[in-house]
């Protein structure tokens, strides 16, 4: 998108640092994107340390700069334009971020690359320090559905503590979930978010109280971070879409960024949150329905299942319920898939028919998922079926390749797949590409299952994210769930649309952001579920569980075999 900019009374960025990438998006004053930019970043990652994933904040930042600056080049943007840009939101991984009392960088690698100074949300590493974390059966555990993830931050800081050399230990002062930081290096202040703080480092909250439990951070030999007032975790974290006067852009950053001075700078959020807040500004297909009974799927590389409530709902498995973490006043739950988008990639990519696909969509001028799209829709003509989704009767898969986030909670957890055969052919590829896009909606059902039997209740769902420009994968969920599903029209990107929305927004109450929402009512494109395909669907999901269970019966049995 580079389009030259029209007449606006005001513009919004939104900047959304990915797994791979920085993206910003500048709106107009309705809501429109205007202009895009995308830039890749670096992650530290080797055969030699499987589990380990690192990353940069100065090059995060650096990439984020050239972005802003990018998108006004490429917008046209007039010194007048500029000026009336009148805020900036952020949102990023929960990836940890450490640096020293002079907020330099401080490695988090056993090589001391100070260059090297974020553990990034995929990383691994701190298995051993989940599961003493977990053993503890502590009360904090409780809103992480019984278990926190080795994803994380409590049990990277134990790793960090137990494995770097006591002066890198004691030279980091300064720990932030990366959407603070990014806060922090935008405004130099040191407020933390709710967003942030409560999902993914333990911090309290409820309608009676909030606050960092020393406790619970005491039993794992960490109670060094809640010295000076917890000042290396932060020492006043706040309510989304709060009002502070130090929310400004300052000098500095101003000036990294060619912008003014001064304009407003929002609550962070992590990336999927921020998909969450832009899937709710979507118009919803079923009039009057409460933020409380929508379901958005913000799907990726990994993908997060967001819902809100009135009530805490404890769902086993599923983490959370969080209160104030999103949307003042409610409470959240956040299910997940760790690998949903690697996962599809996953099997494309290491299918012997791979080059072969990649040259024919180089041929044809297009991108592999719609040759993949159209090879389906030939063999559906040819083998004369109802639904495409039929041609998969006989191949079987779970996408558990890096563990089960949701409802299992089980890192360990590895996928299965049944029916393979010798077949390399590029029909083969697709039939596969196919049962892997059904495996994203039957574990996407089986995490539905679970928020709905503790308490959650749904009418109607969104895909938004990178998963969402699938069309296939989006019908053939609502197929599986039997609801209808919508995605936001294809110019507008849930995730930095709901950056840019928290960069101007002050709001006390759900109210008050709920009508802020419903004045934005994105276009959408719905897909209504196929009846016909309910008993195929339940058919093939059973077996998805199955294999699930075969699996997990599997480890324990030869778990006596592998105890080295």
């Amino acid at each position: 998108m580079t389009t030259t900019t029209t007449s606006s009374s005001s513009y919004a960025i939104g900047i959304d640092v990915g797994t791979g990438s920085v993206r910003c998006m500048i709106f107009d004053d309705k809501w429109s994107p205007v202009v895009q930019c995308q830039k890749p970043i670096r992650t530290f990652h080797s055969s030699s340390a499987p589990l380990e994933y690192e990353q940069s904040s100065a090059d995060i930042w650096e990439a984020i700069c050239y972005c802003v600056r990018k998108c006004l080049e490429l917008g046209s943007f007039t010194s007048e334009q500029i000026g009336c840009i009148r805020s900036i939101g952020f949102d990023a991984t929960c990836s940890l971020v450490v640096v020293d009392e002079k907020y330099e960088p401080v490695s988090v690698s056993l090589s001391g690359n100070d260059e090297q100074n974020i553990i990034m949300w995929l990383d691994h590493r701190a298995h051993a320090e989940a599961a003493i974390i977990n053993s503890s059966s502590d009360e904090v555990l409780k809103n992480f559905g019984g278990k926190i993830s080795l994803e994380m931050q409590p049990g990277k800081l134990m790793w960090l503590k137990r494995n770097l050399s006591k002066e890198q230990w004691a030279r980091s002062k300064h720990f932030f979930d990366l959407p603070d930081y990014l806060h922090f290096r935008a405004t130099e202040q040191f407020d933390r978010s709710f967003c942030s703080c409560v999902c993914k480092l333990c911090y309290r909250s409820s309608e009676s109280k909030h606050g960092w439990d020393e406790k619970f951070w005491s039993k794992f030999d960490l109670n060094d971070l809640m010295e000076n007032q917890s000042e290396k975790l932060g020492q006043l974290v706040r309510k989304p879409f709060s009002k502070s006067d130090t929310d400004i852009l300052s000098k500095k950053a101003a000036g990294e960024l060619g912008l003014p001075q001064g304009i407003h700078v929002g609550s962070p959020l992590i990336d999927a949150y921020a998909g969450a807040l832009g899937g709710l500004a979507c118009k919803s297909p079923i009039p009057d329905t409460h933020l409380s009974e929508r379901l958005v799927i913000v799907a990726g590389t990994s993908s997060c299942f967001m819902a809100c409530s009135e009530k805490a709902v404890f769902v086993p498995g599923v983490w959370g319920p969080h209160y104030n973490v999103l949307i003042p006043s409610l409470w959240l739950s956040e299910g997940g898939q760790s690998a949903a988008g690697k996962s599809i990639d996953h099997i494309i990519q290491t299918h012997p028919a791979y080059n072969e696909l990649q040259e024919l969509a180089k041929e044809k001028n297009t991108n592999t998922f719609n040759v993949l799209n159209d090879i389906l829709n030939n063999l559906q003509k040819k083998y004369k079926v109802a639904n495409v989704s039929l041609l998969s009767g006989d191949l079987h898969m779970t996408i558990d390749f890096h563990g089960n986030r949701s409802p299992l909670s089980d890192p360990e957890l590895g996928a299965a797949m049944t029916g393979l055969r010798f077949d390399t052919s590029l029909n083969n590829l697709a039939i596969q590409y196919l049962a892997v896009l059904q495996a994203v909606a039957y574990d996407s059902q089986h995490i539905i299952e679970a928020m709905t039997k503790a308490g959650h209740h749904f009418r109607v769902v969104q895909i938004c994210g990178g998963l969402a420009r699938i069309p296939l994968l989006t019908q053939i969920l609502a197929d599986v769930i039997q609801m209808p599903v919508y995605v936001s029209d294809a110019t507008i990107d849930c995730v930095l649309l709901g950056s840019a929305i928290c960069g101007q927004l002050i709001a006390d109450n759900a109210h008050q952001v709920e009508d802020l929402l419903n004045g934005i009512a994105c276009p959408i494109e719905i897909y209504k579920p196929d009846k016909n395909m309910i008993d195929f669907h339940k058919d093939k999901y059973e077996i998805y569980r199955l294999l699930q269970k075969t699996e997990i019966e599997g480890r324990k049995r030869m778990s006596k075999y592998c105890q080295a």
